[in-house]
């Protein structure tokens, strides 16, 4: 690389010599061919107007200032509707989305500014600056033009009285010519020297997306795996899973804020920054077709005959254009430069590529262990709820057998109690039971008496009486 970037500045600076050296030959020529000298030839050359550069330059901090405060405002807006979807993006996904909010607000007011700058230098290019019949025939008129356009603020009437300036310190259109180039080049540069922070914040904010994207599967993927290790119920996997879900949340959605920012901030930058480079087109054409051809052409002398200036120019030409050897050694210096640009783009996309593969490759080990983490936490949680659910059913049957016994004991009680109740009914049917054991009681007391003499000892006389068939009946 630093051998291509020293060959690169040698060869521009030998194609600026050829170039200024190819002008002066023209400008000769110009001053040959022309057919008479004009009444300037002898005017001396007038101080000009000192006119400072003008360009439409917005001052950075005034973006970042009004970007600070309308972030602000934004923030505190959606303070109250943190419970929307967008409340949730902005508060609840990480400290990438305020940053990037903020880079969006500040590419935004600077699109804003220049749009403003642009609308304000728009009238000029419609109004007729150098009007048809005004002379350049002394420098005095051109000088009073000069003034006049030096008070203006805007772009084009600066850009003609700059050049106009420069022709009135040399006195040479060539030198104006040459002014009127340099002007172009410098507010192409600036130009393009404005948007340069707003580019990198353009690209810097889908970056700050992806950082988000890493932050968020990191902290899923480290509280997922250390939760793992402490889970002990079906609870916590939930509340666990919650998480997960919770830092996958944030990982895309803060691509997703980032990517949608991006757009909206870099179509109307990239719309202001063509129309910025149209409106200096425009004043660069403006200045070659209404002011330098309009220029008078002066001469240092007035009694160079053609075959002098044929004779220097031929000498310019023998003497300052390169030779075909120092051309063929500038095609070589340019194809070895170019073969250079196109070996160092080469080597870049080749690193760009490999850098890609390696962030999909990460990209999808990750996935890969997302789900490889996924399953076996489905398989953990089916083992869990397969335990659950035979110690369910095991509590069920016990339950069951409880019940049954429980049944088996109400049912003799109750037919305790029935046999209970009957014999209470039996006890109510059977109202004189005490008074008929009254009266049993009496009634042996009674006996009691008889009883006493019969178990006293007896004689037992055995007397034969004489039968039936006898005559008689036989006493015992």
């Amino acid at each position: 690389m630093p051998r291509s970037a020293a060959g690169s500045s040698s060869s521009c600076q030998n194609l600026r010599r050829l170039h200024d050296r190819l002008k002066n030959v023209c400008a000769l020529s110009i001053v040959m061919t022309a057919s008479s000298p004009v009444s300037t030839t002898t005017a001396p050359s007038l101080t000009p107007v000192a006119v400072p550069r003008r360009d439409l330059t917005v001052p950075l901090w005034l973006a970042l200032a009004i970007a600070a405060v309308a972030t602000v405002i934004l923030y505190i807006f959606f303070l109250p509707l943190q419970g929307t979807y967008l409340g949730q993006l902005l508060l609840n996904r990480g400290w990438t989305q305020p940053v990037a909010v903020f880079f969006a607000w500040t590419v935004l007011v600077f699109t804003i500014l220049k749009a403003i700058a642009l609308v304000q230098q728009a009238p000029s290019l419609r109004q007729i600056w150098i009007p048809a019949n005004y002379p350049f025939t002394s420098m005095r008129d051109i000088l009073q033009l000069q003034q006049t356009l030096a008070q203006r603020r805007t772009l084009l009437p600066n850009r003609c009285a700059r050049v106009l300036g420069a022709f009135l310190s040399s006195g040479r259109r060539e030198i104006a010519v040459e002014a009127a180039a340099e002007e172009s080049g410098s507010a192409a540069a600036a130009t393009d020297a404005s948007y340069t922070i707003p580019r990198v914040l353009v690209w810097a904010i889908p970056l700050l997306g992806f950082i988000g994207t890493v932050v968020g599967i990191s902290q899923a993927v480290s509280g997922f795996s250390s939760f793992l290790e402490t889970a002990q119920d079906v609870n916590q996997i939930k509340e666990g899973i919650g998480g997960v879900t919770t830092g996958l949340a944030v990982a895309f959605d803060t691509t997703l804020v980032a990517l949608v920012l991006s757009v909206l901030v870099m179509i109307p930058m990239v719309i202001v920054e063509r129309w910025e480079n149209k409106l200096l087109l425009q004043i660069d054409t403006y200045i070659n077709d209404q002011l330098l051809p309009r220029l008078p052409v002066t001469h240092t002398s007035a009694g160079v005959d053609r075959d002098t200036l044929q004779e220097v120019i031929q000498e310019t030409i023998r003497t300052e254009l390169p030779t075909q050897e120092r051309l063929q050694q500038l095609l070589d210096n340019l194809n070895q430069l170019a073969r250079a640009v196109v070996r160092d783009r080469q080597q870049f996309v080749a690193t760009l590529e490999e850098r890609q593969r390696q962030s999909i490759e990460q990209f999808e080990r990750l996935v890969t262990q997302i789900q490889h983490s996924q399953g076996e936490l489905l398989a953990h949680v089916n083992r869990e709820q397969t335990a659950i659910a035979q110690e369910l059913r095991q509590q069920s049957q016990y339950i069951a057998q409880l019940l049954a016994e429980s049944d088996r004991t109400l049912q003799q009680r109750l037919q305790l109690l029935e046999t209970l109740n009957q014999a209470l009914q039996a006890l109510a049917d059977t109202g004189n039971l005490q008074l008929l054991l009254d009266s049993l009681n009496h009634t042996l007391g009674n006996l009691q008496p008889v009883l006493r003499q019969l178990a006293q000892p007896r004689r037992v006389t055995l007397v034969e009486q004489p039968s039936s068939l006898d005559g008689g009946d036989r006493p015992i």
